[in-house]
């Protein structure tokens, strides 16, 4: 089963002026039906119980950095498993064996840029959607942050 990718790209210079996270966090999957929601912080991509998911997040000024600092499901925060610099960290997992076909897992994305020092911006409402299990024999693991 191939991995799931989820793009987030970033108006850096629209969240320093002050204009809502929301508005200017654009998300993308590359799955094969694409996501609902595609282009928006509401994108619910579609997952298979036990299918890798990354996530990544690009900033649309390349010159004012931005780095997913953090990850929740459900209310629940993923812990980094590692020291690296927050910028140099990735975040990916796979979707649990257990969750039932059809329903929605909704997450919550903690950024963090350069131009915010000691600011946090969070954009809650993106989802994953489950699919009907695909057999697969691999063990679920949590989603965690990986150097």
């Amino acid at each position: 089963m191939s991995p799931l990718n989820i793009q987030v790209f970033v108006d850096v210079v629209a969240l320093l002026l002050g204009n809502p996270a929301d508005d200017n966090a654009f998300l993308f999957d590359d799955s094969f039906c694409g996501g609902e929601d595609s282009g928006t912080a509401k994108l619910a991509s579609p997952v298979w119980p036990r299918q890798l998911v990354r996530w990544s997040v690009t900033p649309l000024d390349v010159q004012t950095p931005v780095w997913l600092s953090g990850l929740s499901f459900d209310g629940l925060a993923m812990p980094a498993e590692t020291n690296a610099p927050p910028w140099a960290l990735h975040w990916q997992g796979y979707a649990p064996w257990w969750l039932a076909p059809g329903t929605r897992h909704s997450y919550r994305l903690t950024l963090v840029t350069g131009g915010l020092t000691g600011r946090a911006i969070s954009i809650a409402g993106p989802s994953l959607v489950v699919n009907a299990s695909a057999g697969t024999t691999a063990d679920s693991v949590s989603i965690h942050a990986a150097a």
